[in-house]
């Protein structure tokens, strides 16, 4: 294996433990959120203005971690935003007034209300063009006035809807808007371009999520999508599963474009907090499982983000293809977790993130050792963090990593 390149000694060593074997070394994932910027001087406004910026800050990491899958950088685009009247987050920068060290935060809102239920099964399309779209971006409102039917017409004149000047100043915001997002797409496969040059394997960027969490978040709102388990089940499932025929081969076929060899897939309504175990096969796991399985198929490797309690969900997520798929868990039983899935699908976890963010080195030197201890003995583990980085203690950092590369061989 020392005779490969860096980057195929990276990508067999992960690929290893995916197969459920035993690598050279425990592989090495740290997931990051804003560490590239708060770390290393630029803020955070800067980086969603110009991916570009944490150019060096990405050759440190690097330089320093060695990881072996690179969670890059992802900044969604003030400018794409700004330029839609973007209703659905927050953000740093003049245009909310918020510091230019504010995270980007998600707002979650019900944009599909009850009375509404049958209207957009009925015709999602035309529901999401006339009544969403407006709702989450200011500058698109003269979408309500946009009849996708009414445009096929035989005479011209059905045309006339693109004339109004409401309908003609969301067509502007939507092209300036697409092309802010096609500006910074193009940086983005330029950093990850970059770190594979540099030997490393870039995931984070061909993403896909649920069918329940993209209804749940884009169009009926979380709370109440877990609140349709119980009052609204019939619905509920009809719009999950349309939502998935339309989503999941959008997203592989983006993905395959890219050229990924990972699908980042992280998981929101799934928690035990959110919905019954009962629930969780009804609505959820079979989008999920989709998703594995497309991705399989597309011959990627779906990294699942498992966000929240998963101590209830271990037997169904082992209902999967050997072999295919990694389980990413910030609160699980880590033990039960092994027992249950070592067989069948590859684990990845073991650091608590606020370890990393107060206390000494010794205790995650400690604490690395004991989780490798339980979990890496016959293959299929992986050695990452709770919840993304932001700040940390940068000796406890240099710690986590160093003990990895020096106790984690096999």
């Amino acid at each position: 294996m020392n005779q490969l390149p860096p980057i195929a000694q990276r990508g067999m060593r992960v690929q290893t433990a995916v197969a459920l074997q035993t690598p050279d070394r425990v592989p090495f994932v740290p997931t990051w959120n804003n560490f590239y910027q708060l770390e290393y001087g630029v803020t955070i406004e800067d980086s969603m203005r110009d991916p570009l910026t944490v150019t060096d800050a990405l050759n440190k990491v690097l330089d320093r971690y060695e990881p072996d899958l690179v969670y890059m950088p992802t900044t969604f685009p003030c400018q794409a935003m700004e330029s839609a009247g973007a209703t659905a987050a927050r953000w740093p920068g003049e245009y909310l007034k918020l510091p230019p060290n504010t995270p980007y935060q998600y707002i979650d809102k019900q944009y599909l209300p009850d009375e509404d239920y049958d209207e957009f099964l009925k015709d999602p399309s035309r529901y999401i063009i006339q009544k969403i779209l407006p709702q989450k971006y200011s500058n698109y409102a003269g979408l309500a006035l946009i009849n996708p039917v009414s445009l096929c017409n035989q005479a011209i004149y059905s045309q006339a809807a693109f004339g109004l000047p409401p309908v003609r100043q969301a067509m502007q915001a939507m092209l300036d808007t697409g092309a802010h997002v096609m500006e910074n797409l193009d940086k983005c496969a330029k950093l990850s371009m970059a770190t594979v040059e540099r030997g490393f394997i870039p995931f984070g960027g061909a993403v896909c999520m649920t069918p329940f969490d993209e209804f749940a978040d884009h169009v009926r709102g979380i709370m109440e999508a877990c609140m349709d388990c119980i009052e609204e089940p019939e619905r509920l499932a009809q719009a999950v599963e349309m939502w998935g025929e339309q989503h999941i081969p959008a997203a592989i076929a983006n993905a395959k474009m890219q050229h990924a060899q990972y699908l980042f897939v992280p998981l929101h309504c799934g928690t035990d907090d959110f919905m019954s175990l009962e629930n969780y096969r009804k609505f959820y796991w079979p989008g999920l499982l989709k998703v594995i399985n497309a991705a399989a198929a597309a011959e990627m490797t779906p990294i699942i983000m498992c966000e929240g309690k998963y101590h209830t969900r271990l037997e169904v997520l082992a209902e999967t293809p050997r072999g295919k798929v990694i389980y990413c868990f910030e609160d699980t039983d880590f033990v039960e977790a092994k027992k249950i899935l070592g067989d069948v699908a590859c684990i990845a976890c073991g650091m608590p993130t606020e370890y990393l963010m107060m206390g000494d080195k010794q205790r995650v030197i400690d604490h690395t050792k004991k989780m490798i201890d339980l979990l890496a003995p016959g293959g299929g583990y992986i050695m990452t963090n709770s919840t993304a980085i932001d700040q940390v203690k940068t000796e406890n950092l240099e710690a986590w990593k160093d003990t990895v590369f020096e106790y984690g061989r096999y």
